[in-house]
C-alpha cells in the first residue's frame, strides 16, 4: 500500500475551515458524503450520527452561523489510492468569541472523481 502526504486533502481541510466560517450551510454539507454507510462523531456525547442526511440537519445551524474562523494547527494530510485522511488540531473561534481547541481526524473516498467525507470524528481539549 502506498501511503503519501497529500496537499490535495490539506487544501481539501483549509477549504472546509473556510465554508465553515462564511455562513453558507450547504458549502459545507457538500464536503460531507451521502452514502448510506458514513459515520459522524460530533463533540458532545449525542453526537454520533449513522444517517449523513441527519448529520446535516443536526449540524446545519452551526454553519448557517457567519463569522466563525477555523484555523488549522498542526494539519496532516495522507492519501492511499481513492482513501484519504486528515488529522488536525484546529482552533473554531466562534462568532460570539468562543475559542475551542479541537482534535479532528477526516476519512475521505473519492466518490465520481471528488474527495467526499466519509467518517469525521471531532473532540475538544481539556
Amino acid at each position: 500500500m502506498d501511503i503519501r502526504p497529500s496537499e490535495e486533502l490539506a487544501a481539501f481541510a483549509r477549504s472546509l475551515y473556510l465554508a465553515m466560517g462564511a455562513g453558507d450551510a450547504a458549502a459545507v454539507e457538500a464536503f460531507y458524503s451521502h452514502n448510506p454507510h458514513a459515520v459522524f462523531v460530533g463533540t458532545d456525547d449525542e453526537e454520533f450520527w449513522t444517517d449523513p442526511e441527519q448529520h446535516n440537519r443536526d449540524v446545519r445551524p452551526y454553519w448557517e452561523l457567519a463569522g466563525n474562523v477555523v484555523t488549522p494547527g498542526d494539519l496532516r494530510a495522507f492519501e492511499s489510492g481513492e482513501v484519504g485522511w486528515v488529522v488536525d488540531r484546529p482552533t473554531f473561534r466562534l462568532a460570539d468569541g468562543q475559542q475551542l481547541d479541537t482534535r479532528l481526524t477526516l476519512i475521505l473516498h473519492r466518490e465520481d472523481g471528488t474527495w467526499r467525507i466519509v467518517h469525521s470524528h471531532a473532540s475538544v481539549g481539556g
